[in-house]
């Protein structure tokens, strides 16, 4: 399972090819929408994003679409909050899609090897970061990364439960974690849990001796231009959207609960800056793209999981993906990748609502009216 662990054709700025032949793309950017695609294909994108969203009673949608490295559309629909309409830009909290810059963050750190604090090793055992931990036996940072470390689900617990709206230090989070007996031997079997990349950030916040969302903002959103992508306790909550659940506005979690597992506020035009850097970028090495997108566990027949992404064959193709989700909102950032052709797209979608099925059907639709 850890053995890979450890270890282009733009299209031209004016024209698409469409079934009925070249047709000259538009230049739209304003508030709400930043698109250069035909008007026809943001057309049948606006049908398609406005029909789920009626379907299923979401009342604001942000999206966008990209290719080989580049913006074809970015726009939204309906309302983030009242009186702010959601749009190109609008801030959405993205839940578990945080732990794609979680992973990418400790698979950053094995890359630069940070001679002055020390080297880590996917391969390192948790035991060597933590005091306490001697019945963790056989767990290692690998196994935190690939959510096979045995640890239970910290959301299922009546510790979680009594603290998802009030104040608690991550020390006592950590405390709890750490009393957690295993509920199967590390690398056996592929089980979700915050526990893992709450622990992650606390691995890199010790051995770094940086804050990690300091660290988070600075090796991933600045070098990525994702100027709008933040956290959950820091975002004005102005600025970004309102949660509803069954249509009621959601209450303010505590985002210490989350921490490096669900915490972070993006956009969808950063998420797709983030996708094009794993795609095209140079900022990570070979290894750390393997480590990220490599099939290290099966979850079901078909899917897999990497470090912070699903992975799924299909067609021809490799998708990477990963669905968010946090009282009151629920969002997709997904890759598509062809490694025969060189090619690769990017969808994303955030929206205010919970717990809203369908949302990879409806990248799928949003990607085949780009064709």
């Amino acid at each position: 399972m850890l053995r890979t662990l450890i270890a282009a054709v733009v299209i031209p700025a004016g024209v698409l090819a469409t079934a009925g032949g070249p047709v000259q793309a538009q230049r739209v950017d304003n508030d709400r929408t930043e698109s250069f695609i035909s008007a026809t294909k943001q057309a049948q994108v606006e049908a398609i994003a406005r029909g789920f969203m009626r379907r299923r009673g979401i009342k604001g949608l942000s999206m966008a679409v990209g290719r080989n490295g580049k913006l074809l559309i970015a726009t939204g629909f309906g309302e983030a909050r009242p009186g702010l309409p959601s749009g190109k830009n609008t801030i959405y909290p993205i839940g578990k899609i945080s732990q794609q810059f979680t992973a990418a963050a400790l698979l950053w750190w094995q890359d630069r090897k940070y001679r002055s604090v020390g080297i880590v090793r996917v391969n390192d055992p948790v035991s060597e970061y933590f005091f306490g931990v001697a019945h963790w036996q056989g767990m290692k940072l690998a196994h935190l990364l690939t959510h096979t470390s045995g640890l239970p689900q910290l959301a299922e617990s009546v510790f979680f439960q009594e603290r998802l709206y009030s104040s608690v230090k991550a020390e006592k989070i950590l405390d709890f974690v750490k009393g957690r007996e295993l509920a199967f031997r590390p690398g056996s079997q592929f089980r979700q849990s915050h526990s893992n990349y709450f622990l992650i950030a606390q691995i890199i916040e010790v051995g770094l001796e940086v804050f990690f969302q300091d660290y988070i903002k600075t090796e991933i959103f600045a070098l990525n231009e994702m100027t709008k992508s933040g956290f959950i306790g820091t975002t004005s909550l102005s600025r970004r959207a309102q949660g509803y659940i069954k249509g009621k506005p959601s209450k303010e979690v505590n985002p210490t609960m989350f921490f490096g597992s669900a915490d972070a506020t993006s956009t969808a035009i950063d998420l797709v800056k983030f996708d094009r850097q794993l795609m095209r970028g140079q900022l990570f090495s070979a290894a750390a793209r393997a480590a990220m997108f490599g099939k290290h566990i099966r979850v079901d027949r078909g899917l897999w999981y990497g470090a912070g992404w699903f992975i799924r064959d299909r067609g021809g193709r490799e998708e990477y993906f990963s669905i968010g989700d946090l009282l009151g909102f629920t969002s997709i950032n997904k890759i598509y990748r062809n490694t025969e052709a060189d090619s690769d797209h990017y969808v994303v979608v955030l929206t205010n609502a919970d717990k809203i099925r369908g949302l990879e059907v409806l990248a799928d639709r949003l990607l085949a009216a780009m064709k």
